[in-house]
């Protein structure tokens, strides 16, 4: 076989398994994503209450975050712009639970771990008392 066809040929057979390889990496993906989602509910239901880790929990883009870095963030109630996120950064070997309030006056989110329903409840009550 002549260099050229042999190179051809390579690129033929690689061509052919692409479309394979695509549809086993996006297949991998799903399943890191629903292993995380998983994480993150047992996150919020063993460090806040049960109720925490049945909320509507969603893995979301982790753009301008280093790619070991992967989220999720679950709303408080709909309507409400306040939202728990579950924030994993493999490379430090470290797990958050945040509340995450978004102002839309400013643009600048208020973020604040949160190690217990005690800790939530303050916070949540602190803003409540703001706006009054």
């Amino acid at each position: 076989m002549k260099f050229i066809e042999l190179a051809l040929t390579t690129y033929d057979e690689y061509e052919a398994a692409e479309p394979a390889h695509a549809v086993e990496m996006a297949e991998m993906f799903e399943q890191a994503r629903e292993e995380f989602l998983v994480l993150a509910r047992r996150c919020a239901g063993e460090t806040l209450c049960a109720d925490a880790g049945k909320l509507d929990w969603q893995y979301t883009p982790s753009e301008g975050l280093p790619d070991e870095v992967e989220q999720a963030t679950a709303l408080l109630e709909p309507g409400r712009l306040e939202y728990l996120r579950c924030r994993a950064d493999h490379g430090k070997e470290t797990l958050a639970l945040e509340l995450v309030r978004p102002c839309g006056a400013c643009g600048v989110d208020r973020i604040d771990e949160v190690q217990s329903l005690t800790r939530l409840g303050q916070l949540l009550a602190e803003d409540r008392e703001a706006r009054r």
